[in-house]
């Protein structure tokens, strides 16, 4: 079986890795800033594993050939390293001059050329015996087109010890990302597949600064995960013409920890995943089985002609979102001017003046009604449109 090397990104340093064939590189973005990891586009060997925002893990890269593999950041002169694939590596390989040095980790799965995608999870949730999962899904591949919503729990106490450990510090209910080797989703809504034997943790910082005093656990490999409930489960329609471009959600959770993630079902789309600060007036403890479905007026998506634009950048001098966001995304709350707010701000709600953002929004039945939104857990353009954001007939 493959192994999975996982290499941290800290203070503009990438680690020098030596591996064996067939062993899939991770790279995790642990600076407060954007990276890139590419090679130059005349190598031997070219991939582009980037550009990764703050707290970002890149798509598995698969080496299967002996070699010396140099990368680089784009963003970042004099920024590189090298992968070494050597018959004689360690099992699972090395990484060297780093800030913290990477680890084996999951089996990954073939197929996808040089991408591979391992599964993952964005999971939120303060008890480690139960706690919700949200797939990070692939639009083009369809062993992951689906939008899938789980309940899930540790299996073991030293585990749930420590995934509530960290939720009781000032992590709080930061993002917190579960990857496992490739499992046929379908497998899991028919409960065939109950339990994920040995899943990977990764605690994102997420923070104002890496430096802010909260430790990042190491609580990452061969942690069993139980699924105890199918909240949703669909796969993406891409001839899916019922939507009038209002963005719709879904919100699941349980009278304590309440979520609400962007419905998904053709390109172009983003995964996002937020917290709410509060159950909504809808919300029953009889509705924490499944998901409640709603839209949000004031947000939509407008497709443009693919002869038009193709790719839009938003830049300023700290900050750079590669692919468009969803119309809104940076518009300020109306609530307070003195005070203005971003939609799903990654910041505590305590920051703001006037507290969590507002959102007005109607349910399925029609019935209007309002949510207050804490933090963002999740957003992703990139890995979920495989790579782009056009339109779906550009």
């Amino acid at each position: 079986m493959s192994k999975t090397l996982i290499l941290n990104i800290r203070n503009s340093t990438f680690p020098m890795a030596t591996v064996r064939p067939g062993t899939y590189v991770v790279w995790r973005n642990l600076d407060p800033y954007p990276h890139s990891v590419e090679t130059e586009s005349n190598a031997d060997f070219f991939f582009n594993a980037g550009p990764l925002l703050p707290g970002e893990v890149s798509p598995p890269v698969l080496f299967s050939g002996l070699g010396d593999f140099p990368y680089r950041c784009r963003y970042h002169a004099g920024m590189s390293s090298m992968v070494h694939v050597r018959d004689d590596a360690p099992l699972g390989g090395i990484a060297e001059n780093a800030g913290a040095p990477g680890h084996e980790g999951h089996d990954g799965h073939g197929g996808h050329g040089t991408f591979n995608h391992l599964h993952g999870f964005v999971t939120g949730g303060r008890t480690g015996q139960r706690f919700f999962m949200s797939h990070t899904p692939v639009l083009a591949d369809p062993r992951h087109s689906y939008q899938v919503i789980l309940q899930g729990s540790l299996t073991t106490p030293e585990h749930i010890q420590a995934y509530e450990a960290i939720r009781n510090t000032g992590y709080g209910d930061r993002r917190v990302q579960i990857f496992h080797g490739h499992t046929s989703l379908p497998d899991i809504r028919d409960g065939i597949t109950k339990v994920l034997p040995a899943a990977s943790f990764t605690y994102y910082p997420d923070l104002a600064h890496p430096d802010d005093g909260v430790d990042i656990p190491g609580l990452e490999e061969n942690i069993p995960v139980s699924i105890d409930k199918v909240l949703h489960f669909h796969t993406f329609d891409v001839d899916d013409d019922s939507s009038d471009g209002s963005l719709r959600y879904l919100i699941y959770g349980d009278m304590d920890d309440i979520f609400i993630d962007h419905f998904m079902n053709k390109a172009p789309s983003f995964h996002s995943v937020a917290k709410l600060a509060s159950a909504p007036s809808f919300w029953t403890a009889a509705q924490t089985g499944g998901v409640v479905q709603l839209s949000v007026p004031a947000k939509r998506i407008e497709y443009l002609s693919a002869k038009l634009i193709q790719r839009i950048a938003f830049v300023d001098n700290s900050f750079h979102v590669f692919w468009l966001p969803p119309s809104g995304l940076y518009t300020p709350a109306p609530l307070d001017p003195l005070f203005p707010r971003k939609a799903f701000s990654r910041a505590q709600p305590s920051e703001f003046k006037g507290g969590p953002f507002r959102h007005e929004v109607v349910l399925a039945d029609g019935t209007p009604s309002q949510i207050d939104v804490a933090r963002s857990l999740h957003f992703d353009t990139r890995l979920l449109n495989h790579g782009v954001f056009l339109p779906d007939n550009a």
